[in-house]
């Protein structure tokens, strides 16, 4: 029982010899032991280490690289049963630890969040920041399935078992909505509470955040968490990428054989591309679409059985409709419900374990 604080320190010295004590008079307010871990850069740039001393705080050297690394070193590391992690540049005020405890508590909460945007809470940010966090708030609640106005800021309050269970990958600050998506999977009914708070500017130092590589990382975030949560948009996605990386594929192999060695036969051409489109799919599909091991003859089989059979329902179409509407837009039409057809097919036949099952345990 207790509760581990954490903070994540990039040349703060300065701002944690003004906070630190702030934050045990806090804790001392709590009927509960706790520990303070200060997770600084993997090497020292300040002496944070002697403030961590002064202040008897635990003073760790982060273990992996970037904002994530640094929290997923303070969770390696967290003894407690409760997880409460704020900014070390002093923005967080440790006045609401206690308001935030109480809610967890009393709540019993899986989580509650220090919020900026919540009934009574106010940031001092720059207004060009804000109308950001807010647009970034609003995609990731859609992307993630959270109901919590503020899931971009870090004064949060955990059960540290939950965050010890769940593998994170990202680096950056993103590393926030990610713990939030990866807990929210383990447990769908996953209980949020928000306490008001008053974001401050930070007391010392400069901001390490740029904006143009944040603002990418984020967007490229979104799209990898959307995946995440619903696979079969990521699936479709590739489905369709590698599909049109085999249509260039088996035509300028086609196209290439028929100008050179087969001018005579550029039927043999065009069979030669169409297998070697075939088998571009199927290996690209297989291998980093769905991700199966084992039966790959009998994968291949079923894969080149569906091929065949769109193939087929392609040429009907085309024949029944060439004559009622521009050849480009039926070809184009055809072309996108044979796939969805096949990619349907693929995925409840060749691409699922209980009809095709592998020898791989």
């Amino acid at each position: 029982m207790g509760i581990s604080v954490v903070l994540l320190a990039y040349k703060e010295a300065e701002n944690l010899a003004f906070l630190l004590p702030k934050i045990k008079e806090m804790m001392d307010s709590l009927p509960e032991e706790y520990e303070i871990l200060v997770i600084d850069t993997k090497e020292p740039l300040d002496n944070t280490s002697e403030v961590c001393a002064q202040f008897g705080a635990r003073y760790i050297n982060q273990e992996f690289p970037g904002f994530g690394g640094a929290f997923k070193t303070g969770i390696k590391y967290a003894e407690k049963d409760k997880f409460l992690i704020l900014d070390s540049d002093g923005s967080h005020d440790p006045k609401y630890i206690p308001s935030m405890y109480k809610k967890f508590t009393e709540e019993n909460c899986d989580l509650v969040i220090g919020s900026r945007y919540t009934e009574g809470g106010e940031t001092n940010d720059a207004k060009s920041s804000i109308i950001m966090s807010h647009i970034l708030n609003g995609f990731f609640r859609i992307c993630l399935g959270i109901k919590a106005k503020d899931i971009s800021t870090d004064y949060r309050l955990y059960r540290t078992e939950q965050l010890k269970n769940v593998e994170l990958e990202n680096v950056n600050y993103d590393v926030l909505q990610e713990v939030l998506l990866r807990m929210k999977q383990n447990k769908p009914d996953l209980k949020i509470g928000e306490v008001p708070i008053s974001f401050q500017k930070r007391k010392y130092g400069e901001s390490k955040r740029r904006l143009i590589p944040f603002i990418i990382g984020y967007m490229k975030s979104l799209v990898r968490f959307t995946f995440i949560r619903y696979p079969i948009l990521r699936n479709i996605f590739l489905y369709g990428v590698f599909g049109v990386l085999a249509f260039v594929l088996d035509y300028s192999v086609s196209l290439g054989l028929a100008k050179t060695v087969m001018k005579s036969v550029p039927e043999a051409a065009s069979i030669i591309g169409n297998i070697v489109g075939f088998l571009f799919t199927f290996t690209t599909n297989t291998f980093w679409n769905f991700k199966v091991k084992g039966k790959f003859l009998a994968r291949a089989a079923s894969y080149g059985g569906i091929t065949l059979l769109g193939m087929g329902i392609s040429t009907a179409c085309i024949h029944l409709f060439k004559n009622r509407m521009n050849f480009a837009l039926l070809k184009l039409i055809v072309l996108i419900f044979v796939s969805v057809i096949q990619f349907v097919l693929n995925k409840l036949i060749t691409y699922n374990e209980k009809v095709i099952k592998s020898d791989n345990k």
